[in-house]
């Protein structure tokens, strides 16, 4: 039992070491795109700026009217399932963009769920207006 809990706090701080590139705070796509200098500052106290172009490409799928409550960076949820991995994109606005920009339309349970091929779309196309958060 006592071995089972510090396996649990083991694994929940090894998760939160690797997440630690995760934002503090995050920014409306509104936000984001009338900045000078578009960025949000991770847990780890690192500013990560975000490609105009990458919130301007969001801009084209997303309505005017939510873009501020469109919160960047995406965060994609990498958890392994079985002997693959998916990822989850919990957000709904965030599902909603992915569904029109690139087609994705797979909901488990009312969450959108890709697979890593398909992550990889996604982080190309969104560098550094995506993130990857790590489930373990």
């Amino acid at each position: 039992m006592i071995g089972d809990k510090f396996g649990d706090r083991a694994i929940a701080k090894l998760a939160e070491s690797i997440n630690r590139h995760l934002p503090e705070k995050r920014h409306s796509l509104k936000a984001m795109l009338e900045a000078e200098n578009p960025s949000f500052k991770a847990r780890d106290g690192i500013e990560y700026d975000v490609e105009r172009k990458e919130l301007e490409f969001i801009a084209e799928h997303v309505d005017e009217d939510r873009r501020d409550r469109f919160s960047i960076p995406i965060i994609l949820e990498m958890t392994s399932l079985g002997d693959e991995y998916v990822v989850y994109v919990r957000d709904r606005l965030h599902a909603e963009f992915l569904k029109k920009a690139f087609g994705f339309d797979r909901f488990v349970n009312g969450v959108m769920m890709l697979y890593a091929y398909e992550m990889q779309r996604v982080r190309r196309r969104l560098r550094t207006a995506s993130q990857v958060m790590f489930r373990v």
